[in-house]
C-alpha cells in the first residue's frame, strides 16, 4: 500500500474511505462481529479532537499563545466576569483542562513568562496560590477571543443550525453514556 502521507488531504480521505470495508471485514474475521460502530465512533471523535487540537494550537491570531494556554486565560476571564475575582488554583485548573499537574505547571509558567497571569497567595491557605489575569492577559482575551470564536464557528458552516443542535445533543448523550459505563467498569473492578 502507498504511504498516504505523500498524498493530498482529499486523496487521504478517499484512501481511508476505501479501507473501511476491508477493515470491517478483518474485524469480523478476527473478533466474530461485524458491528464496529462503537469503535468507529470512538475513532472519529479522537480524530476530530486531534484536528481541533492542531487547529487550536496553531498561531491563528498571531498571539504566540497555544490553545491550552488560551483556555486557561479564557477560564480566568470568565470567572472574573461572573464575580469570582480571587483566581483559580492550578490543581483545579488541571482538573478542568483534564491534564496533569505537571502540564498545568508548565502552562502556567509559560503564561507567567508572557506576563499574562500572576500568582497570588491564597488568603485562607498560604500553602497554595491562585492565578489571576494581568491587564495584558485580560486585554489579549478581549482582543483575540472574538476572532477565535468566529473561526471555530466557521468550521461547522457546512452543518445547518438544526444539525449542529442535534450533534451537540447526541455528543452530550454519548458523553453521559461513556461516563456511566466507565464508572460501572471502575466499580466492577473495585469489587473484583
Amino acid at each position: 500500500m502507498d504511504d498516504y502521507h505523500c498524498h493530498s488531504a482529499q486523496d487521504k480521505e478517499k484512501m481511508i474511505a476505501s479501507m473501511k470495508p476491508m477493515w470491517r471485514a478483518k474485524v469480523k474475521d478476527l473478533f466474530g462481529t461485524g458491528n464496529v460502530q462503537g469503535i468507529e465512533i470512538s475513532g472519529l471523535i479522537r480524530r476530530l479532537a486531534n484536528i481541533y487540537d492542531a487547529i487550536y494550537n496553531m498561531d491563528i491570531n498571531g498571539s504566540e499563545i497555544t490553545g491550552p494556554r488560551l483556555s486557561i486565560l479564557i477560564r480566568l476571564f470568565i470567572d472574573e466576569k461572573i464575580g469570582r475575582t480571587e483566581g483559580l488554583n492550578p490543581t483545579f485548573l488541571s482538573k478542568l483542562q483534564n491534564v496533569s499537574k505537571n502540564t498545568i505547571s508548565s502552562l502556567v509558567r509559560g503564561l507567567e513568562d508572557q506576563g499574562l497571569v500572576q500568582r497570588q497567595n491564597d488568603t485562607e491557605d498560604r500553602r497554595i496560590y491562585r492565578l489571576q489575569l494581568t491587564d495584558a492577559g485580560r486585554n489579549l482575551i478581549i482582543e483575540k477571543t472574538p476572532r477565535l470564536v468566529d473561526y471555530m464557528n466557521s468550521m461547522t458552516d457546512d452543518l445547518s443550525s438544526e444539525e449542529k443542535s442535534e450533534l451537540i445533543r447526541l455528543l452530550e448523550k454519548l458523553i453521559a453514556s461513556v461516563i456511566v459505563h466507565s464508572e460501572l467498569k471502575k466499580e466492577k473492578m473495585r469489587n473484583s
